[in-house]
């Protein structure tokens, strides 16, 4: 059994909404950790075996607020080759270029830290909740064959 920490930032919910869903789905055989960003003690980011950092994009391309202001006090972590994924949410009527910019950035943190990207980011634009049972579930499945792989 894997430990999983899913780390978000939400203003409007809908982050909350998908990785709510994603914990749920993966509670049957793995150990979840669900904590927002605002609430996350920075030291103890990689306390887990695989760590999923969670953001939509606001504006022209920048990270949900308090995403933003946690952002600051992990910069200085080591993931030390720690599996990892992303999930990223936006809406292409803000900035159609940028609107889901918060996955790259936050997939170039893992990588320049010293994390393993496992699988591609879930990606979702506009409401997630036509997503959820079809396209949220397939990458939990795809996650669940990675957990699988990654077992001791």
């Amino acid at each position: 059994m894997s430990h999983i920490k899913i780390i978000y930032g939400t203003t409007g919910g809908n982050t909350e909404l998908v990785c709510q869903f994603v914990a749920e789905k993966l509670k049957d055989k793995h150990a979840v950790t669900l904590e927002r960003c605002e609430l996350t003690d920075p030291k103890k980011v990689t306390d887990c075996d695989f760590l999923i950092l969670a953001s939509p994009t606001y504006g022209h391309g920048v990270l949900e607020m308090h995403f933003a202001q946690f952002f600051p006090k992990i910069q200085d972590v080591d993931l030390g080759g720690k599996p990892c994924a992303v999930i990223t949410l936006g809406d292409p009527k803000y900035d159609m270029d940028y609107f889901l910019e918060s996955g790259k950035i936050l997939t170039e943190f893992l990588e320049t830290h010293g994390g393993r990207v496992a699988l591609d980011s879930l990606k979702i634009a506009k409401t997630p909740l036509p997503y959820l049972s079809k396209s949220v579930m397939m990458w939990v499945q795809k996650l669940c064959e990675i957990l699988k792989g990654n077992k001791k």
